[in-house]
């Protein structure tokens, strides 16, 4: 995991001088996501980020996948209609829906996850380095806490699980086996 760090440097007053520590923050991105070295699983096969990416769009035959890929190269564009579909339902070959984590997890806590954010501009202009390395650990927890608790948040919209999934794996909890993946998820911070 890589850790945020702020050089202390002695800042400029007014307006130039706030400018100035705000623009360091630029170079700063807070990633939520599971990282490669936290992707692995006990089978060996597909690794977390992996399956969380199919599960985010869907299962799809690998020759379905190839078809769309020349379409798509060609400039083309799915219909509206086509696009809805896949989204809500999932792919037409396999039935196996989209259960997006990521994105909608984010978007369902973006007031909790801002608020958390602002500390981050607080910080930064009362030039308080460690405050900012806090108030960014803060923030990036609050959108890897989000993204975790998604998979059983009543607000994910996800499709129940088909009674042979069921079955198959005893339990009615889409994408929760074992919680590697959803333990998986966590958040870096990076400077570019």
């Amino acid at each position: 995991m890589v850790k945020a760090t702020i050089e202390h440097k002695e800042y400029d007053g007014g307006i130039k001088g706030i400018l100035k520590r705000l623009s360091g923050l630029k170079r700063r991105h807070i990633y939520v996501g599971i990282p490669q070295q936290n992707s692995s699983r006990k089978d060996g096969e597909i690794n977390n980020a992996e399956l969380l990416y199919i599960h985010t769009h869907g299962i799809r035959r690998r020759e379905m996948i190839r078809e769309m890929d020349s379409v798509m190269a060609t400039g083309k564009k799915y219909s509206e209609a086509f696009s809805l579909y896949i989204q809500s339902h999932g792919s037409p070959l396999w039935h196996a829906p989209p259960r997006p984590v990521l994105e909608p997890a984010i978007e369902a806590n973006k007031d909790l996850i801002s608020r958390e954010f602002k500390g981050i501009y607080q910080a930064t202009l009362n030039q308080d380095p460690a405050a900012v390395n806090r108030a960014i650990d803060r923030t990036g927890l609050a959108a890897q806490n989000a993204a975790r608790d998604w998979f059983t948040d009543p607000r994910n919209g996800w499709p129940p699980n088909s009674p042979e999934t069921i079955r198959r794996k005893g339990s009615a909890n889409p994408l929760i086996d074992t919680g590697s993946m959803r333990k998986a998820i966590t958040y870096v911070v990076r400077e570019d």
